[in-house]
This record gives structure tokens, C-alpha cells and sequence, in this order.
């Protein structure tokens, strides 16, 4: 996720920096935010895998769409008629979004490691059939990660 976000940034960066002389590169830059729909494929598949508990999965789930179409309505509303053809604000409001769903990225994968080797710690001296034990029973009542304890997020 962070690679394709780092792409979409690059990307991003050139649409804003490169001259309109410049077709092929920013036409480059263009492909290359294409990257993002990589990024929302994967964050889906984080959702599926490092969220438990029915309700919440289904809500994490929603808010996330909810949030995708959101940004899909008001991104087109960057594109001024006035800007044309450079839409400079438009290229600028991508690369802040990107860089912002970068940080996001990044501070999510520093909590969901740092939570693992908190419970790794915590569970020092437990075989690994207790903790698989206590992680299967808890999911059994539908427990969130926040509440089992034996749930180690996929990194």
C-alpha cells in the first residue's frame, strides 16, 4: 500500500511540478496516479483480515466505501473550468490526499506493530496451543481485536 501510494505521490508531484509543455510527462504522472486503485484494493483486504467481530468488520467495512465515494464526489469538484487545461488545484488537492493516506498508512502499520509486540510480550511463557486456545475461544464469541488477545494483526 505504501508503494503504490508512494507511486500515486510521484505521480501526483508531476502533474503539479511539470510545465504543460511537458505532455509526455505529465501524461506519465497521470498514469502513474493510477497506482491509487492498487491502495484501495489492498485497504479492503486489511479490513477483511485485521478487523474481527462481525458487526464491526461489516461497519469498518461500509465507513471505508462510504469514504471512498465521498472522495470520488468531491474530487471532480477540484477540476475548475477556469483552470484549464493545467487544473493546478485540482493536481495539488491529489497530491495532499495522497500524502495524507500516505501518513495514514504508515501510522496505522506503527499501531498494528507495536500492538502485536505488545501482546507477543504478554503472552511470553504461554505455549503457542494456549494462546491459539484463548485467541479460537474468544473468536468463537465474536470478540474484536481490541478484546482478544490472542488476535495478532497481518502486517
Amino acid at each position: 500500500m505504501s508503494v503504490a501510494n508512494t507511486i500515486c505521490i510521484i505521480g501526483a508531484a508531476m502533474l503539479v511540478a511539470l510545465p504543460a509543455s511537458n505532455k509526455w510527462g505529465r501524461l506519465v504522472g497521470l498514469w502513474l496516479c493510477y497506482f491509487q486503485g492498487l491502495g484501495f484494493s489492498i485497504s479492503l483486504t486489511i479490513v477483511s483480515s485485521n478487523v474481527a467481530g462481525y458487526t464491526k468488520k461489516q461497519l469498518t467495512g461500509a465507513a471505508l466505501f462510504t469514504g471512498y465515494c465521498v472522495g470520488n464526489i468531491i474530487g471532480p469538484q477540484t477540476f475548475k473550468d477556469s483552470e484549464k487545461p493545467g487544473y493546478k488545484s485540482a493536481y495539488m488537492a491529489m497530491l495532499i490526499g495522497y500524502c495524507i493516506k500516505l501518513i495514514a498508512v504508515l501510522v496505522l502499520y506503527a499501531y498494528m506493530w507495536s500492538v502485536n509486540k505488545k501482546r507477543d510480550r504478554e503472552t511470553t511463557g504461554m505455549s503457542d496451543e494456549d494462546m491459539q486456545r484463548t485467541a479460537v475461544d474468544a473468536g468463537m464469541h465474536d470478540a474484536t481485536e481490541l478484546d482478544n488477545k490472542g488476535f495478532r494483526y497481518i502486517l
